[in-house]
C-alpha cells in the first residue's frame, strides 16, 4: 500500500490525469489484486482467464486495460460489452476487433501498442505496430478515420530488465510525437 501511495503520488505530482493498472501477469492472487483496486488501481489483463479473474475481484470491465497476444472472439465479445479497452497489437487484430464491434453495435475504447527502437537499447519488436516503419501512424489513422472504434490510448513495452531512465524518457518522446 504504502509503495503504490508513493507511485501514485509522485505521479500526480507532476500530471493530473494518471491511471495506474495493476498487471495481473505480475501476480494474480486475489489477496495482493484486491491491495491495489482498494487504493484506485485498476486491472491489466492479458488472457481471458485473467480478464474473468478482475471480474469476478470486482473490477468493472470498464476499468480494465487488456493487451496481449490471445485475445478469442467470445472473450473480446464479452469485453467490449462492458467497456474494457482493448490495447491492439496487429492489423488483423484491428479488423477482427472493428468486425466484432460492428456486429456488436458498438463503439468500444481501444488502444494501440507500439514497439519502437531505443537508442543504447536491444531491440523489442516482439509485438505491436512498428514505429520506425510507419505502421503505427498507419494504425492511427486507420483508427481515427473509420469510425468504428475510439482510439483512446497508446501503449508501449520497451523490453524487460531496463534499468535506465532515459530509455523510458525516450520512449515517452516517441509516444508524445505519435
Amino acid at each position: 500500500v504504502r509503495k503504490y501511495r508513493e507511485l501514485h503520488e509522485a505521479l500526480t505530482r507532476r500530471w493530473a490525469k494518471v491511471r495506474i493498472a495493476w498487471s495481473y501477469k505480475t501476480n494474480y492472487l486475489e489477496a495482493v489484486c484486491r491491495v491495489f483496486h482498494r487504493e484506485g488501481a485498476w486491472a491489466e489483463v492479458v488472457s481471458p482467464f485473467e480478464l474473468d479473474k478482475a471480474l469476478r475481484a470486482g473490477v468493472p470491465a470498464n476499468r480494465i486495460h487488456w493487451n496481449g497476444p490471445y485475445k478469442p472472439d467470445a472473450a473480446v465479445e464479452k469485453a467490449l460489452t462492458g467497456g474494457t479497452i482493448i490495447h491492439l497489437d496487429n492489423l488483423d487484430e484491428l479488423a477482427r476487433v472493428e468486425r466484432i464491434a460492428e456486429k456488436l453495435s458498438l463503439r468500444p475504447k481501444v488502444a494501440i501498442r507500439v514497439n519502437m527502437a531505443i537508442e543504447g537499447q536491444p531491440p523489442w519488436s516482439r509485438f505491436g505496430f512498428n514505429l520506425e516503419s510507419g505502421q503505427a501512424k498507419d494504425a492511427v489513422a486507420r483508427l481515427v478515420s473509420g469510425g468504428r472504434l475510439q482510439l483512446t490510448g497508446l501503449h508501449c513495452h520497451i523490453g524487460t530488465f531496463i534499468l535506465d531512465p532515459d530509455a523510458y524518457g525516450k520512449a515517452a518522446r516517441k509516444m508524445a510525437g505519435l
